[in-house]
């Protein structure tokens, strides 16, 4: 007899959703979460008295109508609705994020507003000669924004050329990529309700509490701080090894990264499979969190930062985002460096790293702040990188994976993609819909719902 009839790795989004919803429908759920705490990347903390995210994060407007109304059930009136009130850097000027129209012709230099108009005009006549980022950007919107902006900030981001990216991250990462869609988000952008979007009043982190309150009183039961270092998926059950501890299941679903679920299923997976692991990397990031002795640094909430100035790409303050208990006199800025797990960055002291994050928000025309103070975390898996022919070792390890009835991969990590929470969120409660009251799994309720993922776009 088996412990549980669905074993769940992993207290993201995805997992707490699947979770829920799962033990909702009678089924009995366990899931197990390496940290103390449910969210993972999705989760709040505190930092001198003011609650935090692991970054920008934001609930956007465009989720499914079914999940939206779950949510605001959870939350209720502390899931608050907001408008979006961001910034640009872009040829050492600042731009209005979302764009709007009138702010968009005041402040783009000259030669940027002639270049991108031209490209409009020619953008009938182009095609991608190569399936890379930078080609299939330049066909779509031209040289001037992709060289510009695009280019430079996927650099950054990635830590690749834009020439050394497969096209399939342009496609994924760029929501308007011809001059069409930029004309259409600057219509939306122009509107009060096209900036909308919801917030938690206590942080991003409460979504991801919630859920996993309401998981446990549907009967789910979760674990903390129980770290899975083995997965034998040999006999009819799955038995997932923690510490000392055996835990059997019907059935497993993983959000953890694929790279890392790979390594510890047994039997142990053939050289090719092994090979496919290490050519799927993720980009890691350091984020700053500069405590400032002052009210508030800007009205915005979150600046972008594409340019290679400086090694930051987005400085956001938690206080901007929502109406919330915050201290009056202090705000805590994050900024996001991105690196590689193990570079100087990555290694840089507390001490280090805030004084490289307040000097390079002078150098982007930012105030001096008031930083009193430094606290940072390190995240080893950000952003999935596509480079040119990892489709075709992410496939391999799906299949393989996929050999293996009673286990199925889902989630932003799981999937290795760079979806949006409302996408994770659709992702699970597709999971769940596949899964009978008798515990069998429709695989081609799954595969067509796979099909679909492919179409999400990232919003930022």
């Amino acid at each position: 007899m088996s412990d549980a009839d669905l074993l769940i790795i992993g207290a993201g989004p995805a997992g707490l959703w699947a979770a829920w919803r799962a033990a909702q429908a009678g089924h009995n759920v366990i899931l197990l979460e390496k940290g103390t705490t449910p969210g993972g990347m999705a989760g709040s903390f505190m930092v001198a008295g003011q609650s935090v995210d692991y970054g920008s994060h934001r609930l956007h407007a465009s989720i499914e109508p079914k999940l939206m109304t779950s949510l605001q059930e959870l939350l209720g009136d502390d899931l608050q609705s907001r408008i979006r009130n961001g910034r640009l850097r872009l040829n050492d000027r600042w731009v209005g994020f979302p764009l709007r129209t009138l702010d968009l012709l005041r402040n783009v230099t000259p030669r940027f507003a002639l270049g991108a108009t031209l490209d409009s005009l020619l953008s009938p006549f182009r095609q991608p000669k190569e399936e890379t980022f930078s080609a299939y950007l330049r066909a779509g919107l031209g040289k001037t924004v992709s060289e510009m902006f695009y280019e430079p900030y996927a650099e950054k981001l990635w830590g690749s050329t834009a020439r050394e990216l497969d096209a399939e991250l342009a496609r994924r990462r760029v929501a308007a990529s011809s001059p069409y869609a930029i004309i259409r988000r600057l219509v939306k952008g122009a509107k009060t309700e096209g900036r909308r979007f919801w917030y938690p009043r206590l942080g991003y982190g409460q979504i991801c509490l919630r859920l996993a309150e309401a998981a446990t009183k549907a009967g789910a039961d979760l674990r903390f701080a129980t770290a899975v270092n083995g997965l034998n998926l040999e006999s009819n059950q799955i038995v997932a090894i923690t510490g000392n501890n055996r835990i059997t299941a019907s059935r497993c679903w993983s959000t953890a990264p694929i790279s890392a679920l790979v390594k510890y299923i047994s039997p142990e997976p053939p050289d090719e499979i092994l090979k496919a692991i290490g050519e799927l990397q993720h980009r890691a990031m350091v984020l700053v969190y500069l405590v400032c002795d002052q009210p508030r640094y800007t009205s915005f909430d979150a600046h972008y930062l594409p340019g290679p100035d400086t090694p930051l790409s987005r400085l956001s303050e938690a206080k901007n985002y929502r109406d919330g208990p915050d201290p009056a006199n202090r705000t805590v800025l994050c900024a996001e460096i991105p690196c590689w797990e193990g570079d100087h960055i990555w290694n840089a002291s507390d001490e280090e790293l805030g004084a490289l994050a307040a000097e390079s928000l002078v150098i982007e025309d930012l105030p001096i702040p008031r930083h009193i103070a430094t606290e940072t975390r390190r995240l080893p898996h950000v952003y999935p990188i596509y480079t040119p022919g990892y489709r075709r070792h992410l496939d391999l390890l799906m299949e393989w994976v996929s050999t293996y009835d009673r286990l199925t991969v889902l989630g932003r990590q799981g999937l290795f993609v760079p979806d949006n929470l409302h996408h994770v969120l659709a992702m699970s409660a597709a999971a769940v819909d596949a899964l009978n009251i008798d515990g069998s799994f429709s695989q081609e309720a799954w595969t067509t719902a796979l099909d679909g993922f492919t179409q999400h776009v990232v919003e930022d």
